[in-house]
């Protein structure tokens, strides 16, 4: 059961926010504030799911920060995605219960609240309806969170680190970045040197 109506309230309003042409039922509310985790609490760098294994859980951000590893063709690893505070994270190997194509890391000093397969196979059950409520309400987010990042990634590097930055403001200082600068870089795609010194260049600015 959880313990802190502020953060569970804030998470019911991105949830309404995400389709608003699609009502929640009204029983969802309290069934989550009943069975959703509260926690873990990343007190340093760790991972949340595996690559290669089913997804246990789906994560809400209460505070910090939490990536996405995809792999390319060759098995290296990238940044797909980094989700802030007040931000959900369910892939779609969680939702279909595939093995998954990711590993979730939460980063240092990072809080998260989840909801697990069974629970949510019982909110299916219970909730008529839930369950395409819940497809589409997942794949409208994730479309939104890649879009976001498409979005980004169509300026130019300078304007990247820029908005980036606007968005991610608790990253910085960068020197008390619970994110590192490679996984910054690799998101949005350039090389750290070319991050550290469009960086230095915007603060000089007084643009960060």
């Amino acid at each position: 059961m959880l313990n802190n109506r502020k953060p569970f309230g804030k998470l019911m309003n991105v949830l309404h926010g995400i389709n608003p042409d699609m009502p929640l039922p009204g029983p969802l509310e309290p069934y989550l504030w009943e069975n959703m985790g509260p926690g873990p609490f990343c007190k340093v760098g760790r991972t949340l799911e595996y690559e290669g294994e089913v997804p246990k859980n789906a994560y809400y951000v209460v505070s910090g920060f939490v990536i996405v590893y995809g792999y390319n063709s060759k098995a290296d690893r990238y940044v797909m995605r980094i989700y802030g505070e007040n931000t959900i994270v369910a892939m779609d190997c969680f939702m279909r219960q595939q093995v998954s194509k990711y590993t979730i890391v939460g980063c240092k000093d990072t809080l998260v609240w989840s909801i697990s397969n069974t629970h949510m196979q019982q909110i299916y059950k219970d909730l008529e309806g839930m369950k395409d409520v819940a497809w589409q309400t997942a794949s409208k987010y994730s479309d939104h969170m890649e879009e976001m990042k498409n979005r980004l990634l169509s300026k130019t590097m300078e304007e990247r680190v820029l908005k980036f930055y606007k968005y991610f403001d608790r990253l910085l200082p960068a020197t008390k970045s619970p994110v590192r600068d490679v996984d910054i870089a690799d998101y949005l795609q350039m090389s750290v040197a070319s991050l550290k010194q469009l960086r230095r260049v915007l603060k000089d600015q007084g643009l960060l």
